[in-house]
C-alpha cells in the first residue's frame, strides 16, 4: 500500500496547507473532510508559518545584499592599515622614524605587515597603529603621510561600524533560523493531524478512490520501490499518486 508523505521542504508545506484550505474553502457548504474547528486552526498555521517564512527570507536577502558593504569596508581598511605599516617600515629603515616602530607592537615581524587575513586581524592592528601613531607623536615624533593616520582611523571606524551591523544581520538570520526550524516542526505536526482527520472522514470502501479524494485536500501518498515496480504507468496514473521520491 502506498504511504503517507510529509512536506519536506517549506514549498511543499505551504502546498500542502493551501491545497486542504482552497478543497475545505469550496465545499463549506457540503460534506468536508475538516472538521470546523480544524479548519480554523488551518488558517492560523497557514498565516504564521508563512509570515516566519517571509521574515526568514528577508532576513537572509538584507544580510546578503549589505554583506558586499561589508567586504568592500574590510577590503579598504586592510588596505589602508597595510600601506600605513608598509610607509612605517620604510621611514624607520632610512632612519628617518624619530621614536622607533616601538609604540606599534611591531618589532617581531623584522619588516613584514603581520596578518591581516580576519576581521578581528584588522581591528587589531588597526587599533595597534592608531592608538602606536598618537603616542609617538605625543612624545614628539613627526607625523607620517600617505596615508596619514587619520585617514586610516576614518577607514578602520568605517569597517568597525559595519562589522557590528552585518553582526547584527547575521544574529537576526540566526534567530529567524530558529524560529524557523521550531515552526517546520509545529507545521508537520499540525499538517499530520490534519491529514489523518481528513482521512478518517472521507467515507469510501475502495481505498484508491479514498486516496483520490484525500489527494484533493492535499495528501501526498507515495508507492514503495517493490510496489511501484508492479504497476503499469497507466495504473500508476489512474491512482493520481503524487510520488515525489
Amino acid at each position: 500500500m502506498p504511504y503517507r508523505r510529509l512536506p519536506t521542504t517549506d514549498k511543499a508545506r505551504i502546498r500542502a496547507l493551501e491545497a486542504a484550505l482552497k478543497k475545505a474553502s469550496q465545499n463549506k457548504e457540503g460534506k468536508l473532510a475538516i472538521s470546523n474547528g480544524l479548519f480554523e486552526e488551518l488558517k492560523d498555521v497557514k498565516f504564521k508559518f508563512e509570515s516566519m517564512l517571509t521574515q526568514y527570507e528577508l532576513d537572509i536577502k538584507i544580510q546578503s545584499e549589505r554583506n558586499q558593504d561589508y567586504k568592500t569596508a574590510l577590503e579598504i581598511a586592510r588596505m589602508y592599515i597595510s600601506h600605513f605599516i608598509q610607509v612605517l617600515f620604510l621611514t624607520s629603515e632610512r632612519g628617518e622614524m624619530n621614536g622607533g616602530i616601538k609604540y606599534y607592537d611591531l618589532k617581531d615581524f623584522n619588516g613584514k605587515v603581520p596578518p591581516l587575513k580576519t576581521e578581528e586581524e584588522i581591528l587589531h592592528w588597526g587599533n595597534k597603529v592608531i592608538e602606536g601613531e598618537q603616542k609617538r607623536i605625543q612624545n614628539g615624533g613627526s607625523a607620517i603621510y600617505n596615508p596619514s593616520i587619520a585617514l586610516v582611523k576614518i577607514k578602520v571606524e568605517n569597517f568597525k561600524d559595519t562589522a557590528f551591523f552585518q553582526s547584527n544581520l547575521k544574529k537576526n538570520t540566526a534567530r529567524s533560523f530558529d524560529k524557523m526550524r521550531a515552526i517546520r516542526k509545529i507545521t508537520n505536526e499540525f499538517i499530520g493531524r490534519l491529514w489523518t482527520e481528513i482521512e478518517e472522514n472521507i467515507i469510501l470502501d475502495e481505498a484508491k478512490q479514498k486516496r483520490q479524494v484525500a489527494q484533493e485536500y492535499g495528501l501526498v501518498y507515495v508507492f514503495r520501490r517493490n510496489e511501484k515496480k508492479k504497476l503499469t504507468s497507466k495504473e500508476l496514473q489512474r491512482d493520481l499518486l503524487f510520488d515525489f521520491g
